[in-house]
């Protein structure tokens, strides 16, 4: 008998099994596949090849959460990605955008001095993010009868109104009016509007895209604010980590034990199932999954039905696809195929804002854009471990695919089209071996309800005490010892580990309260 059962060892249940057998818990980990780390993994598919089939570049991950578990000394190394972001356009022209605000400024400067001179004032517009990221999200959401009590730290920070209104409209503004807002060339929008809708079933001009927005610039690599990274050994380097550290801690983790049953006994939990029938009990059970995953198919007893209405109208279509794989010649966007700055960054092929808006439009109607918008990443450009010498691993990532239980049909189709559309702008790109997950593909694989990467939407009807549904923000649920830990809960999706953590927080504070006495 356990203290505690989390079911996934994906990055947050990992996070989540940490901290309680930190506090003295005994703690086991169930995962149905054979590797840790949920959507935060490498896989080797070809020999030597180490490919992240889920998640890829790394930022979000909370530095507390690093350092609370001893994440470097438990084997995690992040190479930062400098520049972060190239993008060449249809004209020969390209924009990359660098960690130094200079450097940035002078590319910018090809299209707009004015633009130029904006971006320090963009830069600084997140300023008050930064200082209130970790508060955020790092707690559990702020009630409505609490709010006084933000209004007063926003006034310790010493965020002036102005600021704080600004901060609170990106709830329901869309990216692309917060970006015509600073600039006024394309190219440089295009450039940074693909963090708003990342994930999302949403074009620029949808309300909500810019929190999306701001949701993936708050985070830092190796000390750089808004930086991103490469994990060393793909993105289950992370994952390892933490399974070091969980392990370390006293953590029993157990692959290849797919839970099919979460046990319910007077609304109480009283333990799981296992496939193979074997039950384990513990008096509190913590799902990684998503929540549909969890009351829709692992909670059998029956349930509130106005509360499993709630759940199942949950917006959660997925509409991301990767494709991953390796070449032999690194692609040649105009500077030749030897490894330059170009090759570090995210190569986003999004040569405008209406383009993206087209892809969306494409996908509504036709179920699938037919110029979909791209970002690629070539890890090995900065990780020697993930591929042999004259190698490139790459990984891609698109929209819009909207989940569909016919996506079987059109993945060549989808290949086909995303090879095309580099080919445009590198015509030499030319994978050796590749692999297609569509959002069907990604539910079978890693278990994520319609394959959407954030376990639910982040529109604003589904974010902080909304999310997953109102009166459910805090990590419980209506079954007493039955919490959720995933990013179906506040503060949402990315790899940032604060789910996991604010739910062992939760856990933690019920335990001392005598909640379980």
């Amino acid at each position: 008998m356990y203290d505690v059962i989390i079911i996934g060892a994906g990055h947050n249940g990992l996070v989540t099994a940490s901290y309680l057998a930190k506090n003295g818990l005994k703690v086991a980990v169930f995962e149905r596949r054979n590797i840790v780390g949920g959507a935060s993994v490498t896989e080797e598919l070809w020999p030597g090849i180490k490919v992240s089939t889920g998640a890829y570049v790394l930022s979000l991950f909370r530095q507390k959460i690093i350092d609370d578990l001893n994440l470097y000394s438990n084997g995690l190394k992040v190479y930062t990605k400098d520049p972060g972001l190239f993008v060449p356009f249809p004209n020969g022209k390209n924009l990359y955008i660098w960690s130094s605000l200079k450097k940035t400024q002078k590319e910018i400067e090809k299209f707009s001095k004015q633009d130029s001179k904006n971006y320090e004032k963009w830069v600084k517009f997140w300023d008050p993010f930064y200082e209130l990221a970790d508060l955020l999200m790092l707690n559990r959401p702020i009630k409505i009868s609490e709010i006084e009590n933000i209004v007063s730290l926003i006034k310790n920070l010493n965020i002036d109104e102005e600021k704080a209104l600004n901060f609170m409209r990106t709830f329901v503004q869309d990216g692309k009016s917060l970006l015509d807002e600073f600039f006024e060339s394309d190219e440089v929008k295009s450039a940074l509007i693909e963090d708003a809708v990342v994930g999302t079933y949403a074009s620029p001009s949808t309300s909500g895209t810019a929190y999306v927005l701001a949701h993936h610039v708050i985070g830092e690599v190796n000390g750089i604010k808004g930086a991103w990274g490469y994990v060393e050994g793909g993105m289950g380097g992370i994952t390892q980590a933490l399974k070091r550290s969980a392990e370390k801690f006293g953590v029993d983790i157990f692959t290849q034990s797919e839970i099919s049953e979460i046990k319910i006994k007077n609304n109480q939990v009283n333990g799981v199932m296992l496939n193979s029938g074997k039950v384990i009990e513990s008096k509190i059970v913590v799902s990684n999954a998503d929540p549909k995953t969890t009351f829709l198919r692992l909670v059998k007893s029956d349930m509130d039905n106005d509360f499993i209405k709630k759940i199942r109208n949950l917006k959660t279509t997925g509409v991301s696809f990767k494709i991953v794989g390796y070449l032999e010649e690194l692609p040649n966007f105009g500077n030749g195929t030897s490894l330059a700055p170009e090759h570090i960054a995210s190569e986003l092929i999004m040569p405008s804002v209406e383009y993206i808006e087209k892809s969306f439009y494409d996908a509504k109607f036709f179920g699938y854009s037919k110029e979909p918008w791209l970002s690629i990443n070539i890890q090995s450009s900065v990780d020697p471990t993930v591929a042999p010498p004259g190698k490139f691993v790459f990984s891609i990532f698109g929209q819009y695919l909207p989940y569909s239980k016919k996506l079987d049909s059109i993945k060549d189709k989808i290949a086909e089209i995303t090879i095309n559309k580099i080919r445009e702008f590198a015509p030499n790109f030319n994978p050796i071996k590749y692999e297609v997950l569509t959002p069907l593909d990604i539910e079978r694989r890693f278990g994520i309800w319609e394959g959407n990467i954030f376990h639910v939407d982040m529109t604003p009807d589904q974010l902080y005490v909304f999310r997953p549904i109102p009166s459910f923000s805090d990590y419980t649920t209506p079954i007493k010892g039955l919490y959720l830990c995933g990013s179906g809960t506040h503060p949402g999706g990315g790899v940032t580990g604060a789910p996991g953590y604010n739910a062992a927080t939760k856990i933690l504070e019920d335990i001392r309260s005598g909640y379980y006495k």
